[in-house]
């Protein structure tokens, strides 16, 4: 049985998102729309009370860009649904700045999560 190239790519994707989700502290993890010119430097979460919160770190690395960005927070269940997401959330960071970011959940259900990350295309 050969795989099409689409399933490949589907396969890809679906293990490097498996890896994404653990919410521990990593380098350049996220899911990224447009061209990735914006580092996810480190993510984290943490349970306050009932509720997951997640901080993240982005960074970018060019020393004279200014990049305009947005990003949300997915949040998902114990079996990995989606169950709810932050609205997307703009910022600009200049050449060599980090930005630190905070969230937290609204239900108590919620055990994980996904950042998304768009930037413009130029």
């Amino acid at each position: 049985m050969s795989l099409t190239k689409n399933t490949l790519l589907s396969l890809t994707l679906g293990s490097l998102l498996l890896l994404g989700l653990s919410g521990c502290a990593r380098k350049n993890e996220g899911n990224f729309i447009g061209k990735e010119r914006v580092v996810l430097k480190e993510h984290k979460s943490f349970q306050e009370g009932k509720f997951l919160k997640v901080t993240a770190t982005f960074e970018n690395e060019d020393d004279t860009e200014v990049e305009g960005m947005v990003y949300q927070v997915q949040w998902l269940d114990s079996r990995g649904i989606m169950v709810d997401q932050t609205s997307w959330k703009p910022f600009t960071i200049i050449g060599k700045q980090q930005i630190h970011v905070v969230d937290m959940a609204s239900r108590p259900d919620v055990t994980n999560y996904r950042i998304i990350i768009s930037t413009p295309n130029k």
